[in-house]
């Protein structure tokens, strides 16, 4: 009877773990080799530092080419634009600031 608790415990925690992810366990795939090279670990890198407005500007600027993309490679930005949006998340660009009269 005991496995039975320890099944549902270790199911109920990655059930758990998938739900709270940042993309809600629905990844979808980039096509890193559509955009210029390096441009992921840019990214990396600047979630890790947690440089928010850099994050921010790739984002804008992504999002602006939007119909270029999908005229060059027949898909939007809508999988770089969802990576981006998780590493701002993750790095708390989101966060609500505390500010003190």
């Amino acid at each position: 009877m005991r496995w039975v608790v320890r099944t549902f415990a270790a199911t109920g925690a990655a059930l758990l773990l998938v739900a709270c992810s940042s993309d809600g366990g629905k990844s979808k795939d980039v096509a890193w080799k559509d955009y210029e090279p390096g441009l992921q670990a840019k990214i990396d890198g600047w979630a890790t530092a947690k440089d928010c407005n850099d994050l921010t500007l790739e984002f804008n600027e992504i999002g602006g080419t939007n119909l270029a993309v999908r005229t060059k490679f027949g898909h939007g930005n809508e999988e770089i634009l969802d990576y981006i949006d998780a590493k701002q998340h993750a790095a708390g660009c989101f966060n609500p600031t505390s500010t003190t009269p």
